[in-house]
């Protein structure tokens, strides 16, 4: 039977040489600024594992205080670029649920902008877990929907009137749509704790960001 490849990664595959300039455009600029803070405070990460790792840009971020850092994508015209921008660092082609790592192998994962794009989120969860070596960390940066109703709404009307329009203008519209339907399925906030605490994880907390905008989470095996 042939493998299927997981759901997105035809789109990243062909937008990947615009990667960058296009998830830059679509935030207005804030995304870097969103993973910088992912990573604050990471003093001692070890070995490191980048998770979906696109272009890059996270596991260089720790790659300076880190014992080694593994950056693993499904999409291969995203580790070239990757690659590219960062020779230093091993990239992996394999998929976020069926890595080619032995149980507990790294003491940090890191996912940034990606956990959203699994059809399974809980299996994802489970596959880091069993890589994860016992209390290590995660961090999971991802766009929510804020709580708030005032701001829920203004955020949904932007997506919708203003990140899709706009999508089309450095990309075509089944991408903007794409990321859309993802923000607006994610289990986010509480729902995520408590996939997390299922698969085995023994700590689980989450801080918002600009209002509930994005939102990293926090796991320890």
């Amino acid at each position: 039977m042939e493998k299927r490849q997981p759901v997105g990664v035809e789109i990243f595959d062909r937008i990947a040489e615009r990667y960058d300039s296009i998830s830059t455009f679509l935030s207005l600029g804030i995304i870097k600024r969103w993973q910088r803070e992912l990573v604050r405070g990471l003093e001692k990460p070890g070995f490191v594992l980048d998770l979906a790792c696109g272009t890059g840009d996270v596991g260089a971020l720790v790659k300076g205080k880190s014992k080694g850092v593994v950056g693993l994508d499904y999409s291969l015209p995203m580790l070239r670029v990757a690659k590219r921008k960062y020779p230093e660092i091993l990239f992996v082609r394999g998929d976020a649920l069926r890595t080619p790592f032995r149980d507990g192998t790294f003491d940090t994962v890191l996912i940034s902008l990606a956990l959203r794009h699994f059809e399974r989120p809980k299996e994802a969860l489970s596959e880091v877990r069993r890589i994860l070596k016992e209390g290590g960390r995660v961090r999971i940066l991802e766009v929510s929907i804020p709580k708030n109703p005032v701001l829920k709404g203004l955020f949904i009307t932007f997506l919708k009137r203003v990140m899709l329009p706009l999508g089309k203008v450095r990309s075509k519209a089944d991408v903007t749509r794409h990321l859309y339907e993802t923000i607006v399925n994610f289990p986010h906030y509480e729902k995520l704790i408590e996939l997390s605490k299922e698969v085995g994880f023994k700590e689980a907390s989450y801080r918002t960001l600009m209002g509930g905008l994005a939102t990293i989470y926090s796991l320890r095996g």
